[in-house]
């Protein structure tokens, strides 16, 4: 998982405020229980120090995500009154989780969003497509494209007239898909999709596809369910997708934990909490694979103002120049030295690796 999207979180010296919340509204009276959520979690958050501020600032995006089915939650980050980021999370806690720190903790909800998969699907038909990207951080963007509809339907009957017709009809249809495969290809790229997942009718499926570009082509997988056409909407197309989501996390957890047993012959590898934190001070850290039940997630570390600045005591901190270092629990503090140092970020499940304090790690070049 790449984590960059969390940078704009460690961008501010005040207090951070953390808040990840069940916004779910898939019951009758949703709208008073995200309310009553979030006051309870507004109360929680002037208790432990944020101001009212940054509360206003939080409450003008808390519940902003009416448009989303089914269970879900929202994660917001705020401080200095500003909202640093929000964003739909596909599992909801039960109620809410708060946390005041100089770091902001994003573990509940990566947590809660499992191993994610960047990705953008097209449901097509020869007049347009609708789109949906999914970025890292959980967004989605959508999109409309609606092309011309006539003439856009080729008729079976022969003779002169309606060859020009089909061919008229041939012509529309490709200018309707080359609007889609562009709008297509900007949101792929836009939302670094790992997967590009294409559905709907099979006669231009496959001609949107060559429309690709070669670095958008090599993504796409094509769906057999979906449809734009009215009434579609219980077609298994969600869980086709899911397939291939989790088919690719999975390729992502067994490439990191091949890289990291590879890593044992020629040091390209570490794993523990101490082997890590050292690398990570050293920018060494490529992909770090946190076991799922990381048991070390509460210890304390020593941070310095940047993210390479992570140590075991404050000693070590002030011996690399650090006036005032400042104790926080290892999870965060890990995060962000993952997110700032550039590194991916794997969870695995612990059947598949059991490192030291369930911490491993890639190394970018060997100790």
């Amino acid at each position: 998982m790449d984590l960059t999207f969390l940078q704009p979180l460690y961008e501010t010296s005040t207090p951070v405020a953390s808040l990840y919340i069940n916004t779910s509204r898939d019951a009758e009276d949703t709208e008073h229980a995200v309310r009553v959520r979030w006051d309870k979690a507004r109360d929680a958050l002037r208790d432990r120090g944020i101001d009212e501020a940054t509360l206003d600032a939080m409450e003008t995006v808390v519940g902003a995500t009416e448009g989303i089915p089914g269970p879900h939650g929202q994660v917001v980050y705020a401080a200095g009154g500003k909202v640093l980021l929000d964003s739909p999370v596909s599992e909801p806690p039960q109620d809410h989780y708060v946390r005041v720190g100089t770091l902001p903790d994003p573990l509940p909800a990566l947590a809660a969003e499992g191993r994610h998969v960047p990705h953008a699907l097209a449901v097509v038909d020869s007049i347009g497509a609708d789109l949906i990207a999914e970025y890292a951080d959980g967004r989605t963007v959508t999109r409309r494209i609606e092309g011309e509809d006539k003439p856009v339907h080729k008729v079976r009957e022969g003779g002169y007239h309606h060859k020009q017709m089909q061919r008229a009809a041939d012509e529309q249809i490709g200018h309707n898909l080359d609007a889609v495969a562009e709008a297509l290809a900007e949101l792929a790229d836009r939302s670094g999709a790992e997967v590009v997942a294409v559905a709907g009718e099979t006669s231009v499926r496959g001609d949107l596809v060559q429309r690709l570009p070669e670095r958008v082509r090599e993504r796409v997988v094509e769906l057999e369910s979906g449809s734009r056409a009215s009434g579609s909407e219980a077609s298994p197309l969600e869980e086709e997708l899911d397939e291939h989501l989790e088919r690719q996390a999975d390729e992502h957890v067994r490439d990191a934990v091949e890289a990291f047993q590879r890593g044992d012959s020629d040091g390209s590898s570490a794993e523990g909490l101490d082997s890590i934190v050292h690398a990570l001070q050293r920018g060494q850290v490529e992909t770090l694979l946190w076991s799922e039940g990381f048991p070390g997630a509460e210890r304390k570390l020593w941070i310095g103002p940047s993210g390479e600045q992570i140590a075991l005591n404050a000693q070590e901190l002030r011996d690399m120049g650090v006036s005032d270092p400042i104790e926080e629990e290892a999870g965060p503090a890990l995060v962000r030295s993952v997110s700032t140092t550039g590194a991916d970020l794997v969870r695995v499940p612990g059947q598949r690796l059991a490192p030291e304090d369930g911490l491993a790690a890639v190394l970018r070049f060997a100790t």
